[in-house]
């Protein structure tokens, strides 16, 4: 594991040296970024570990108290089947999240190469996991519409396909390739993150630029109104004595909402543009932090090829 021999430039460069040069990080950009998206990713996951309480925390049956779901969400989400998935997924994917900053310290890597690798198959597991959790949520996730799913089910496939990848390459002994689909895995992964605050900014501007209404199921809505005695004179289609497959047109709204409908509808129309822009501002810059660090990736493909041919294996490191 080398250290950086260039000259510092400043009395700044040393003291950071200090700091990132013991855990094996030898370019100060490279300890920025893991620090700004490891530390967003554990923190993420360390805040959201309090909804494995999922009935006090997440989904309270008591709706006068905070939920951790969208609004709305906890009327499909309290059913036993949603329950189960809702906690495979936070039990799953959140001790995953954390887990994972660590496979990203060089010094680990380089002189914990036992405990790297078990992580590995730890992680690997409990992505799976998560993912199956994750998968059966996207039917009723901010309600369910078409592009909802689409994006949350793709997002979740590719994150699984992209960990397969690098697993594969590993096997194979091409670190090089190893390296760029983990990276990529786990800056998709990411993308949730970006994008809850992309939906919280669509969720407020969005009506705000035009009029926009979603079909929700008339039990769902007075569900959320939770007793409203407003619930007739809002929304009477609901009281025709329709059964329950009835849906009413809600108005989107955020500030300036008349009522917590509304505030679903608004996140409900904005959940699947921002995953999707999400996704594809994180596989982005994934990609153009690759290009950038071609270097290291050309170096860790002719490592590959020493041991690949140590090994027998036939070919080069990208064969």
């Amino acid at each position: 594991m080398a250290i950086s021999s260039h000259p510092p430039k400043n009395g700044f460069v040393v003291r950071a040296r200090k700091i990132y040069n013991p855990i094996g990080f030898t370019h100060g950009y490279n300890f920025v970024l893991w620090f700004i998206f490891g530390g967003a990713l554990l923190g993420f996951a360390l805040a959201r570990l309090q909804y494995l309480n999922f009935y006090g925390t997440y989904c309270n049956p008591d709706r006068s108290k905070p939920s951790g779901a969208l609004p709305g969400e906890c009327f499909y989400f309290l059913r036993p089947f949603y329950t189960a998935a809702v906690i495979l997924h936070l039990a799953c994917i959140l001790p995953a999240g954390m887990l994972t900053v660590l496979q990203f310290v060089p010094a680990i890597r380089h002189k914990l190469m036992l405990f790297h690798r078990i992580n590995g198959y730890i992680i690997l597991l409990l992505s799976l996991g998560g993912v199956v959790g994750g998968l059966i949520l996207a039917r009723q996730t901010a309600g369910g519409a078409v592009d909802a799913q689409t994006s949350t089910g793709l997002l979740g496939v590719a994150f699984v396909i992209a960990l397969v990848m690098a697993y594969v390459n590993i096997k194979r002994m091409r670190i090089d390739l190893h390296r760029a689909w983990m990276l990529r895995a786990w800056v998709w992964a990411g993308s949730i993150i970006t994008m809850r605050i992309i939906l919280i900014l669509m969720a407020i501007i969005v009506p705000t630029t035009n009029t926009y209404y979603s079909s929700q199921p008339c039990d769902k809505v007075l569900w959320q109104l939770n007793n409203d005695s407003r619930a007739q004179s809002l929304y009477p289609e609901c009281f025709n004595g329709s059964d329950a497959s009835q849906h009413v047109s809600v108005k989107a709204a955020f500030k300036g909402a008349t009522n917590g409908a509304q505030v679903m509808a608004a996140f409900d129309l904005s959940f699947g543009a921002a995953t999707w822009l999400a996704w594809a501002a994180h596989a982005a810059g994934v990609e153009l932090y690759l290009y950038l660090t071609r270097g290291e990736a050309e170096r860790l493909r002719k490592v590959s090829a020493e041991r690949r041919e140590k090994a027998g294996f036939s070919g080069g490191s990208s064969a």
